[in-house]
């Protein structure tokens, strides 16, 4: 037992064994990483890839063709506009297919446009004037004409821009591209972290950089660095990055993914979660101890606390613990421990057993006999009394209580405790196989994977409780996706939606099956309602349509007599 909790086992990387067609499900799209992503790939003519993306920004756009950080979330120009961005791309490889919300999403940003010529922020107001210079240089497809509009929009973005200052870095790239000063672009000092954000800038502006050699994460920051160099190394980690044809985060808490992937059935959960790890940063002394245990089992060396005296005697056990694994002297917390205990009791039930749990492991001389007693008298207490509503009193204790007790009475071989416990445990677990907070509660991951890890410590692994859970937390984080069937020319996908590419135009959609030997592609969204995955799929291939290659309108700017500034739009071509 020592062993199975001390020894926190830094698992291979290897992918669980899953039924095929199933995938593991823990990311969602996000605005700004798909767009950009879209964007880059484009430049690089990696065109399927590209395709994808904008599909999945059709998907999480919102009902007036606007978009937020990501689906659900509230719209706001800046995403809106490296959407549009995005898509304007896209529109070169399946004309009349983004057209229409490409317009809309226009319309969205004049109508937005604030009195002074402003969006949300500085950098809300470049991004959304870059945006609508780009559609000005979009080829009409006969709907309505919005172009003086937006040219009018474009001139006051431009004005407001000139007379206004950015603030952060971010902010100042951002203006500068927008107001096509490559100049002061190339001369602005920034933090080293954001080079690639300047990188991107002076190559959308046709200058050639030199990116400083960094190791980029982001989906965004990839997509720049590619788009501003071209280099492999970067469409290679871009497209590693995709998940299902898009780009994002995790849906889920790192956290809750790490505790997942502590059960043997998710270890392939480990090589997904722990790079975010580095994300979550403790802030104070408490905060150490608890992250301790994930940065462990993440093969990353924890920070502890300096400062014991302020820690709840759970958490000081667990300092030594971890100590004692790392191979640190822990006494000074056995003493403390010792200290503070008021007849084998530590505060409360929770403290008491981890404290108990720790001293057994280490081999703490102790005379647990005391502690034992509170605690079968403590969980006697839970079951029988009740509260003022009636209910038990177990129903507000937090499941993770139980999942430790269950480790604890095993080990003491306290047979009928053990059985109690295991009673409210199977009670408390949702036909889902879930397991709430407390009785009655949210289902929850943590709570969920807590158990498991416990009932994997007491052999139970064979149990239907433990199975349900794995079966809960599987239907959770995995996909069933298929693949499409290629059969004489004919592609065939149940319950999925087929968009059609031919000659560098949309011709339409079908659903579960088309014949698609004489296109250039399709794509696959599959299933058609609530997509898990968009793929596009090359059969004589994507490219972008003869003489529509992306254009932009430049803004020229002409000071005449008196003063007045007058705007003269010219369009010429960037570079792909």
């Amino acid at each position: 037992m020592k062993k199975v909790f001390l020894g926190v086992i830094i698992i291979t990387l290897l992918l669980s064994p899953v039924k095929a067609g199933e995938y593991l499900y823990v990311y969602k799209p996000t605005t700004p990483d798909t767009a950009f992503s879209v964007i880059a790939l484009y430049k690089v003519g990696e065109y399927a890839r590209a395709l994808e993306g904008c599909e999945w920004l059709m998907q999480i756009k919102t009902p007036f063709d606007s978009w937020g950080y990501a689906y659900g979330e509230k719209h706001e120009p800046k995403y809106t506009a490296m959407a549009m961005m995005a898509l304007m791309r896209c529109e070169n490889l399946a004309r009349g297919r983004y057209y229409l919300t490409i317009t809309n999403a226009a319309y969205w940003l004049i109508y937005t446009q604030k009195s002074d010529g402003s969006w949300d922020s500085y950098f809300d107001t470049a991004l959304s004037y870059i945006a609508l210079k780009e559609y000005l240089g979009l080829p009409s497809q006969g709907y309505i004409d919005i172009r003086e509009q937006v040219k009018e929009a474009v001139r006051r973005a431009r004005e407001w821009l000139l007379s206004n200052t950015p603030h952060t870095d971010i902010e100042k790239i951002f203006g500068l591209m927008a107001l096509e000063d490559r100049k002061s672009l190339e001369k602005l000092g920034i933090n080293e972290e954001l080079e690639v954000y300047k990188a991107f800038a002076l190559s959308y502006l046709g200058e050639s950089v030199n990116l400083p050699v960094r190791d980029y994460n982001s989906p965004m920051e990839v997509a720049m660095a590619l788009y501003a160099t071209g280099k492999e190394k970067y469409k290679e980690k871009l497209l590693a990055l995709q998940n299902f044809g898009f780009w994002g985060v995790l849906r889920y808490r790192v956290l809750d993914l790490i505790d997942v992937s502590k059960i043997n059935e998710f270890r392939n959960l480990t090589s997904v979660a722990c790079p975010y790890l580095k994300k979550v940063t403790p802030q104070f002394e408490w905060e150490k101890v608890v992250l301790a245990d994930y940065y462990l089992h993440c093969g990353v060396s924890p920070e502890l606390p300096s400062n014991i005296t302020g820690l709840l005697p759970w958490q000081i056990a667990e300092v030594a613990r971890i100590k004692a694994y790392l191979g640190l002297d822990y006494s000074n917390e056995i003493k403390y421990l010792l200290s503070i205990q008021e007849n084998g009791k530590w505060e409360d039930f929770f403290n008491t057993e981890y404290v108990i749990l720790v001293f057994k492991m280490l081999d703490v001389p102790y005379n647990y006999t005391s502690s034992i007693e509170y605690l079968k008298a403590n969980l006697t207490w839970m079951v029988s009394a009740k509260d003022e509503s009636g209910a038990p009193i177990y129903y507000k204790i937090p499941t993770y209580y139980f999942a430790y007790a269950l480790i604890l009475f095993k080990e003491f071989n306290m047979s009928e405790e053990f059985n109690i416990t295991l009673k409210i445990l199977q009670e408390r677990q949702y036909k889902t196989g879930a397991f709430p907070y407390t009785q009655g509660s949210v289902a929850g991951i943590t709570s969920t994977s807590k158990v498991l890890w416990a009932l994997e410590k007491v052999g139970l692994v064979d149990s239907e409780m433990y199975r349900n859970g794995v079966s809960y937390l599987r239907k959770l984080l995995f996909a069933d996706i298929p693949e499409p069937r290629l059969v004489d020319g004919k592609v065939f996908l149940e319950n999925s939606t087929l968009i059609l590419i031919r000659d560098s135009k949309y011709i339409g959609n079908a659903t579960n099956s088309a014949v698609v030997s004489t296109l250039d592609g399709y794509i696959v969204i599959y299933p058609s309602q609530y997509p898990l995955s968009i793929k596009a799929y090359e059969v004589h291939g994507f490219r972008a349509e003869k003489g529509s290659a992306l254009w932009t309108v430049l803004s020229i700017v002409l000071v005449v007599g008196g003063g007045m500034i007058v705007i003269i739009f010219k369009k010429v071509k960037i570079k792909r």
